[in-house]
């Protein structure tokens, strides 16, 4: 994987699905980038009215005709469904099919020069990515997490918001980190793993491991009773 140097060049894209994640990418190269959204890929039982945006919408079997390989870069936005598996398959389906892909990182964040980062990924604003971290394809980044200095976040891995990954971690490929975990450093978490929003994980995981956080209880009593106890009390 070669060092994350940037894309200025104006390119032109096509984005596989017409959800909310289609919508989500487009918005962002519209207002972040110099690239065109062309059209989006879908699968055919998705078609709908061949129309998405005001951007013409191909079926798969389709797609070579309409949107070449050697015109437009793919873009593959899916979520983390099924431990991230649906975004995997679209990712490896349109690179089967001789597409190459696009890297979305969002202008906040200084990352060219310093740091590893594959193709398809799609990385949020407010970024803190230290020295020699790698981050591998098809990994989405949600907004503001630290990626500490040589991790290593495997393909098709997926970060909540704010998730913190010390030094030397590693995530396993397919991962899911939800919002706000924390990741001890020289951590490996397996593949597959699940590690929901608020855990601290301070010794390696098992691939397909689940660390879950209790959510937190509610008080039992009503807010504006509570607000008056409060007030009350001070």
């Amino acid at each position: 994987m070669a060092l994350y140097l940037g894309e200025d060049r104006p390119r032109r894209i096509v984005i596989f699905g017409t959800g909310r994640g289609a919508d989500t990418a487009r918005r962002y190269f519209e207002w972040d980038t110099p690239h065109e959204v062309a059209g989006y890929i879908v699968d055919r039982e998705f078609l709908g009215a061949g129309e998405f945006n005001g951007r013409p919408v191909a079926p798969v079997d389709e797609a070579l005709a309409r949107f070449s390989p050697d015109e437009f870069l793919a873009f593959v936005p899916l979520g983390s469904a099924r431990m991230n598996l649906v975004r995997t398959e679209k990712y490896q389906l349109l690179k089967a099919m001789g597409y190459r892909f696009i890297t979305y990182v969002h202008g906040s964040n200084r990352l060219a020069g310093h740091c590893e980062i594959g193709e398809n990924c799609f990385i949020l604003e407010n970024q803190s990515v230290n020295f020699d971290a790698v981050i591998g394809n098809n990994v989405v980044i949600w907004s503001g997490c630290q990626i500490g200095d040589r991790s290593r976040v495997g393909d098709h891995a997926f970060l909540a918001a704010h998730v913190v990954l010390n030094g030397d971690v590693t995530i396993g490929e397919s991962a899911y980190l939800g919002s706000n975990c924390n990741i001890s450093n020289s951590v490996h978490v397996g593949r597959q793993s699940f590690i929901g929003a608020n855990a601290l994980i301070t010794q390696d995981t098992a691939e397909r491991a689940v660390h879950i956080v209790e959510a937190t209880p509610a008080a039992g009593l009503d807010s504006l009773r509570f607000v008056r106890l409060l007030k009350d009390h001070h």
